[in-house]
């Protein structure tokens, strides 16, 4: 089976690698987009230090709300385990990612350590929509028997302002229905905790909310549990800022590293011909690079035929399924190892990109 190929031609490994080396040794402007595993991650940013690159995760729209509370606000967050311990209060804030729903139900059945006599109590905070609920949030919510906090025609975004000021005993225009009931079940609550994901509506609803947590935790402990729409995603940005103490959407102009999520928006770099060589590495099935004309395109991919429109594409192996990798969890709120479930011998992404790197003049 083949796994190298310049242009639609099938080619020996080597041959790829020295023909890719030399577009990126000739590129002013190279620009990564990238999806990997730890290995794979770390392998891509020694890449683009050498290239003098930017780089951004194939995610990074998705990624860049839940990145910027982070960078920009902060808040107080703890972890899945110590949600199921000791949270006897648990509010659901919005439409969270189908992956997360079997955690969230197993904390359905472990009693809180802090809920005393009482069983746990649940809340769901959420839009008022006239479109049904793809992420079947509310079918959770339902099985957990949570209480609904919503208000006539607002948006996530109110509805956590309108939480806000109804706790600080302001007066709102829109009342949130069911709110003296939350009201008194945090006034019972020994460590409520608000679990949410990424918004990618409204970003600054995740700002109000860790203000609403800190507003709590001026008369009692609470925290929050952040989910991540995609883990896999989420531990490259971890990876990326342990490495160089920044997240995706970095580069190297000047040889140290600099964040900037606007000026190293991979997507908005080539939309704009800002960039003149893309390369593109993701081991996800499906997964292919936007078709785009006149910037020579470099894909690692997963696939048995090359890519169109690639200069060279190289087939390369999927992180835990060909072979053993090291990824995040969110059930454990951590990194963890993961062994091949069909392991077979293509190629893995770092070992690609290292023989990359080794292949560049010097």
């Amino acid at each position: 089976m083949s796994v190298a190929w310049v242009g639609s031609q099938a080619v020996l490994l080597s041959d790829a690698i020295q023909h890719a080396a030399k577009l990126l040794a000739s590129s002013r402007c190279p620009v990564i987009s990238f999806d990997a595993d730890v290995h794979g991650t770390r392998s891509v940013i020694a890449l683009a230090e050498k290239l003098g690159a930017a780089y951004d995760h194939i995610r990074g729209r998705e990624l860049v709300n839940e990145i910027t509370l982070f960078t920009e606000y902060g808040g107080m967050f703890t972890t899945p385990g110590e949600v199921r311990r000791r949270a006897d209060l648990i509010v659901l804030v919005g439409d969270l990612p189908a992956v997360h729903h079997d955690l969230i139900l197993s904390w359905a059945s472990a009693p809180a350590d802090l809920a005393d006599k009482q069983s746990r109590r649940w809340f769901h905070l959420k839009a008022n929509r006239s479109v049904p609920d793809n992420t079947g949030t509310d079918e959770v919510s339902r099985k957990v028997k949570a209480t609904a906090l919503s208000a006539e025609g607002a948006s996530l975004g109110t509805a956590v302002a309108l939480l806000r000021a109804g706790l600080a005993g302001r007066r709102a225009a829109v009342s949130l229905a069911n709110l003296d009931k939350l009201r008194k079940a945090l006034a019972e609550a020994a460590f409520p905790v608000f679990v949410f994901s990424g918004n990618a509506e409204e970003p600054m609803s995740l700002a109000m909310l860790q203000g609403l947590v800190a507003d709590l935790n001026k008369a009692k402990r609470a925290s929050s549990l952040f989910l991540p729409a995609d883990d896999d995603a989420w531990g490259a940005v971890l990876t990326c800022v342990w490495a160089t103490g920044f997240p995706p959407r970095t580069g190297f102009p000047g040889g140290a590293p600099v964040y900037d999520p606007r000026r190293w928006d991979i997507e908005r770099m080539l939309r704009e011909k800002e960039a003149d060589l893309h390369l593109w590495i993701s081991a996800r099935d499906g997964a292919s690079p936007a078709k785009r004309s006149g910037i020579p395109l470099v894909a690692l991919a997963r696939t048995a035929s090359p890519m169109p429109g690639a200069a060279v594409t190289i087939s390369v192996a999927a992180p835990g399924i060909d072979h053993d990798s090291v990824s995040y969890s969110s059930r454990i709120g951590t990194f963890r190892a993961a062994r091949a479930s069909a392991p077979s011998d293509r190629p893995e992404i770092a070992g690609i990109v290292r023989e990359l790197a080794e292949a560049l003049p010097c």
